[in-house]
């Protein structure tokens, strides 16, 4: 400080702050020199140390009351005690012009006697970016102790002052181009020893972990530390003997081990890092073969090291294939806690990476749903008439096509992966899908076909209407209703009805929607020209003359351009669905205004399913449907002023990944019919012949015909021939082709509104939680809704905290039970508080209970925490 500055300093002191006196102590003699070069009007310098006490005392404050004076004392501040000018100091100003005291005044600290501390640290000081970012974060009371850390959070850049985010931010430092190199030098390291604050450092982590770093010692060790105890916290069992040597003994101590490493992981801004750390220790120690040692309940609650993950999915999966039903119930909780777990439930490598476990945990739990339906019906289908199985299968057996497609769509992600990891219960479910229930409900299904007066003869079911009366049941009534009402009829080629049961889930978890879904006795055969004709209005349905070519009203109708003509007649217009969802809102309007009913056609399934070159990709194709319907019901409800919209298909379809063998395949003896049309599934023609492995019939029974057009089609699944494709096929009489869904799409209005409402379920704690006196809390939940199609499943974050800032581990929760029993609906979770730091118990705490989707808050439980009385013994 050179001598213009401090005389704008003391000008300050006398002007700003009103003080008349100044007491100046240079201990150590640097400004002795300079005192006679401070000239200041009006004020006099005197030197301690060259007048008597007692005359300064009346010169100041009996004879000048007024004056002005700097009292310079060319040693240091006396103890209070030994000080004779006490009384006179304590309302003047101290005035300190070394470096150190200048810094204490510029971070507003009220602490003097710490002057010798900032000296120490005067390299820090000399940074201004350095110095710049600490005065934003001390305070006047801080000690040497609180500034060291906050140093430490500065070079670090970290997000508080406190050592969770100093080691973060630090270990994230390790971390380069998405490795972690532990020969690697971070740079805020090098600028911690630079700056000697290495032994502030590993004070804190003594301090808090109870780790003693000894001299030489790398980071590394210390991190290896910190997740050799987070496991050892978690495992159920004894930590073997090649890890003990890196516990942190301490059990007050370690237990901080695992929140800072929940904190960590679960921290948005650093779980990649944490990811990679995490990757590159259990590779280290070489966690894999550490985890043979375990059953896979000693490492439920696991979450330090991906591998973890690996090996309880690889013995769940085993657990599955092998084990009976009796184990299932187990499972599924041990799937569902793990899907709550850290590395099932969070992005691993970035926002654009699919989480692969969520993926095999979902699959596994569909395998599992599956093999318990499939124990419900282990002694086959006993339905007493066609009408009870047909129903049957509309209520509960469609399941069975459903679980399996979903299922094949989640493990076909998985191998798209890389990963092989389901292929023993992919076999499963393909013999239970392929080998055993497609087998079953075949050989029942077919004793209603072909015996005297069955289906073939008479093809109506009681209380189900025929796809040919498609028009006059769901779409003449509403016409009729008013003149201003307006259809909008989305028909799906191939959309079978376990499809439609999942839009219809879809759309009543929907506000403002409701969606109705009821099944039809589709055409025989079930092929996309008969199948689509079927749907249009008309009075008669012929075949053209010695041709499969369909006619309506004696109009041809195998194109959108011909179904447009034959809906002119009624006030329509056809119109492919890409066509229509390409219009903005204005033109889409103005397309639908003259027409009353809008057929809008839609094929995704068929058009994938039905080559062979991609017919591998049906379920895929499935999904897509089902995303591509949504969004068209939504674009014809928002924007096209649509209020009811029905979406029904040409015909079902089966598909199975096991690729048909020889014997699957029916011999037709052609030579002596005529026929008309020839594929996978049927033949139409005159003069046909039934054979044991057939089934006769007439579209003029089947599907409403003027004309007698006779087909044959084989028993149950099996083909007349594999071109085309041979796992994906339609147009037989099997409950998958033939029953056809009409989902019902409606907005709701008025005082029907309301109920559309879609809400998670309540989640209520279970009895009073108002202190806590341990370390480890056990919390339990009820949820107070069972899961329905208005109310959804809730996950949430349960954590404890002081105001905002962690304070314990943080758990995550999902409570989706749609069970009507309360005990079936509770959940409980364990909270492991940060030890080593003081909780006042009169201070308000509170558990936090927050949605995982949006971070927003849920709940707040205000309690106290009196844990001192537990800490001494």
């Amino acid at each position: 400080m050179n001598t213009i500055q401090i005389k704008d300093t003391l000008n300050a002191i006398f002007n700003e702050k009103k003080k008349r006196i100044i007491f100046w102590y240079d201990g150590d003699k640097e400004f002795e020199e300079i005192l006679p070069l401070l000239q200041m009007n009006d004020v006099k310098i005197l030197r301690l140390d060259e007048c008597s006490t007692l005359e300064l005392k009346i010169k100041i404050e009996c004879e000048d009351l007024s004056g002005r004076y700097i009292l310079y004392a060319p040693f240091h501040e006396p103890a209070p005690e030994d000080d004779w000018l006490l009384d006179i100091r304590l309302y003047s100003h101290n005035f300190n012009a070394d470096k150190a005291s200048i810094i204490l005044n510029e971070l507003n600290l009220d602490n003097q006697s710490i002057r010798p501390y900032l000296k120490e640290r005067n390299t820090f000081f000399n940074n201004k970016d350095r110095f710049s970012r600490l005065k934003k974060l001390v305070k006047p009371d801080d000690s040497e102790e609180d500034i060291d850390l906050k140093m430490l959070a500065v070079i670090t850049k970290a997000d508080q002052p406190a050592l969770f985010s100093i080691l973060m931010k630090l270990f994230e430092s390790m971390c380069h181009d998405n490795t972690f190199d532990e020969t690697e030098t971070s740079i805020y390291w090098t600028e911690i020893e630079k700056l000697d604050l290495r032994p502030s450092f590993w004070k804190f982590v003594a301090q808090t972990f109870g780790y003693i770093n000894e001299t030489g010692v790398k980071l590394l060790d210390f991190i290896i530390r910190l997740f050799v105890t987070d496991f050892s916290n978690q495992l159920k069992g004894e930590l073997p003997a090649s890890l003990e040597h890196f516990l942190i003994k301490s059990p007050s101590y370690a237990m901080n081990a695992s929140v800072f490493l929940s904190q960590w992981r679960t921290n948005m801004n650093q779980f990649k890092q944490f990811n990679l750390i995490s990757y590159a220790i259990s590779q280290k120690l070489k966690i894999q073969d550490v985890l043979n040692a375990f059953q896979v309940e000693d490492i439920l609650e696991v979450m330090s090291f991906e591998v973890v993950e690996r090996r309880i999915i690889s013995e769940l999966r085993d657990q599955i294939v092998k084990n009976g039903i009796s184990s299932y119930n187990d499972i599924l909780g041990n799937i569902k806690a793990r899907l709550d777990g850290y590395w099932a439930s969070t992005y691993l490598y970035g926002n654009t990476y699919t989480n692969l476990y969520k993926t095999v945990y979902n699959a596994l739990e569909t395998a599992i749903r599956l093999f318990i339906l499939k124990e419900k019906y282990q002694d086959g289908f006993s339905y007493p008439s066609a009408e009870l199985m047909f129903k049957g299968y509309t209520i509960e057996l469609f399941r069975f096509d459903q679980l399996y497609r979903q299922f094949n769509e989640l493990a076909g992600k998985v191998e798209l992966a890389g990963w092989d990891v389901l292929k023993s219960v992919c076999k499963k479910v393909e013999d239970i899908y392929s080998g055993w229930f497609l087998d079953n409900i075949a050989l029942k299904w077919v004793d209603f076909l072909d015996v005297k007066g069955g289906l073939l003869e008479k093809w109506r079911i009681p209380h189900v209407s025929n796809q040919y009366d498609f028009f006059n049941k769901y779409i003449s009534p509403t016409l009729k209703g008013s003149s201003r009402n307006r259809l909008f009829i989305i028909i799906s080629d191939g959309f079978r009805y376990e499809v439609a049961e999942e839009l219809m889930q879809d759309i009543n978890g929907k506000y403002r929607l409701k969606a109705e879904l009821e099944p039809m006795l589709g055409v025989l055969p079930g092929y996309t020209a008969l199948g689509m004709a079927s749907l249009m209005p008309y009075k008669k349905l012929s075949f053209k003359e010695d041709s499969s070519d369909i006619l309506v009203d004696d109009k041809p109708s195998g194109s959108l351009d011909f179904r447009s003509e034959i809906l002119s007649n009624y006030q329509g217009i056809a119109v492919k669905a890409e066509e229509l969802t390409s219009m903005n809102k204005e033109q889409g309007r103005e397309f639908v205004k003259p027409h009353r009913i809008i057929y809008i056609y839609h094929d995704q399934i068929d058009a994938v399913g039905d080559k062979a070159a991609s017919e591998s990709r049906t379920f895929e194709a499935a999904r897509k449907a089902l995303d591509e319907l949504s969004g068209l019901i939504n674009w014809i409800i928002n924007s096209l002023n649509g209020t009811r919209v029905v979406i029904t298909s040409d015909h079902g379809f089966i598909y199975h990944d096991k690729a048909p063998a020889p014997i699957d395949k029916s011999v037709v003896d052609k030579s002596q019919i005529e026929i008309f049309k020839s594929h996978k599934r049927f033949i139409l023609g005159k003069k046909l012949n039934k054979t044991e492995n057939t089934h006769l019939g007439n579209t003029k029974v089947t599907a409403n015909t003027q004309t007698n057009m006779e087909f044959i089609m084989p028993k149950g699944t099996n083909l007349f021939s594999f071109v085309g494709g041979a796992r994906y096929y339609h147009g037989g009489a099997m409950l998958q082709e033939i029953v056809i869904p009409v989902l019902t799409v409606s907005e709701m209005k008025g005082k029907h509104l309301e109920k559309s409402e879609i809400n998670q379920v309540g989640i209520s704690l279970i009895g009073t939680y108002k202190k806590i006196v341990t370390n480890i809390s056990r919390v339990e939940f009820i949820q107070t809704d069972a899961v329905s199609e208005r109310l959804k499943p809730r996950t949430l974050k349960v954590s404890l905290r002081d105001g905002n800032d962690l304070i314990s581990d943080e758990k995550m929760i999902t409570f989706d039970s749609a069970s009507s029993s309360i005990d079936e609906r509770k959940k409980s979770v364990s909270l492991t508080i940060k030890t080593g730091q003081k909780f006042d118990n009169k201070k308000e705490y509170y558990l936090v209970l927050r949605n995982a989707d949006d971070d927003t808050e849920y709940d707040r439980i205000s309690l106290i925490i009196d844990i001192a009385f537990a800490n001494d013994f």
